[in-house]
């Protein structure tokens, strides 16, 4: 059995939607605040910060668009919860591990 998507379907997956700008100007508005908020001048801490928030919001769309593949088989409860769920402790993981580093930064471990 063969599987045919359409050329419309194609451009929907490919292209941007209103939304995904908004989330996109939402999603850098609270980087800014955050890295703005932890009072770091330090130029490389800026940076590891930045290119956190970058690093995170590539792996929450590639994490995304895994879920959206298994929404069929899993239903689309459990994705949702299995995704923010994951999403929300590999944060957890990463301001850990940039808490950490800032330490070791600051302290000259």
């Amino acid at each position: 059995m063969t599987h045919t998507t359409s050329l419309r379907e194609d451009r929907s997956r490919s292209q941007f939607r209103v939304w995904h700008l908004w989330l996109l100007a939402l999603f850098v508005a609270v980087a800014i605040v955050n890295i703005q908020d932890q009072g770091r001048t330090e130029p490389a801490l800026v940076v590891l910060a930045a290119a956190g928030f970058v690093l995170y919001g590539l792996i929450g769309w590639g994490a995304w668009n895994v879920a959206r593949k298994r929404r069929d088989r899993l239903g689309r409860t459990p994705v949702m919860i299995l995704y923010l769920g994951a999403m929300a402790v590999f944060f957890l993981v990463a301001t850990i591990t940039y808490l950490l580093i800032e330490h070791a930064y600051l302290v000259g471990v």
